[in-house]
């Protein structure tokens, strides 16, 4: 079930209320509209009637997939450096929904389904995006290693990430994304085909990254880059 409650708030700029239709959790097989905003990115975005800007809600919700086997806890970019904790929140709002003590339906899904956790919209929108396109979410963080370092330089913004934003073809589309603001900074591409011969990793030199990357819900680079709280 995905469920909706309508708020009011200031908008960020000029204190003028809005109201919203807040998602706090997301069913994509009952509700494509919604999984269909979040990969054209118009997720919870807004507009003040009374100054013209756009503002964005901040996410903090769960998301359910069954189609493509993903199920996300989704919070504020805000509270990345509380991963480890929020990661064991994931791992218990899973078990509860999908384990041993869930309906034999539910248990048989949630044997069938990948548990993330992510921080910001940059962040989760990427989870969705390599849901749709086949990718492998702890292949794509090692190669975010690769991308860092080849670059002379990387934007100097404290909340600066490299997210995932867009696959055509055999080209994926990547930006330095300001977490806290949902600003893109700089935009680079790569081919498809780096992504590949990492996932290949015939020699094994990315084993040690990716099960350092990988070792729980939170599968995401800054889970080695930034410190916990």
């Amino acid at each position: 079930m995905s469920r909706v409650f309508s708020e009011t708030f200031p908008c960020p700029w000029c204190d003028a209320p809005q109201e919203m239709g807040i998602v706090v959790s997301v069913n994509a097989d009952r509700r494509p509209d919604m999984r269909k905003a979040m990969l054209d990115d118009s997720f919870q975005r807004g507009r003040c009637e009374a100054c013209g800007t756009r503002y964005r809600a901040e996410p903090d919700l769960t998301y359910l997939d069954a189609a493509h086997k993903l199920w996300v806890l989704v919070e504020p970019a805000r509270q990345l450096s509380e991963w480890a904790e929020l990661e064991g929140a994931a791992k218990d709002a899973f078990e509860r929904a999908y384990g041993a003590e869930a309906p034999p339906s539910a248990q048989r899904l949630g044997q069938t389904m990948r548990s993330r956790i992510a921080f910001g919209w940059a962040g989760f929108r990427e989870k969705v995006l390599c849901a749709e396109h086949g990718l492998d979410d702890a292949t794509l963080e090692l190669m975010k290693f690769a991308l860092m370092r080849s670059l002379d330089d990387i934007p100097l913004a404290d909340d600066a990430e490299l997210r995932l934003v867009g696959v055509e073809g055999k080209r994926l589309d990547f930006a330095w994304v300001g977490s806290n603001s949902d600003r893109v900074l700089e935009t680079m591409s790569a081919s498809r085909a780096v992504f590949e011969e990492i996932e290949r990793d015939e020699s094994g030199a990315w084993n040690e990254l990716r099960e350092a990357v990988s070792a729980g819900p939170f599968v995401d680079v800054n889970r080695l880059l930034v410190g916990e709280a």
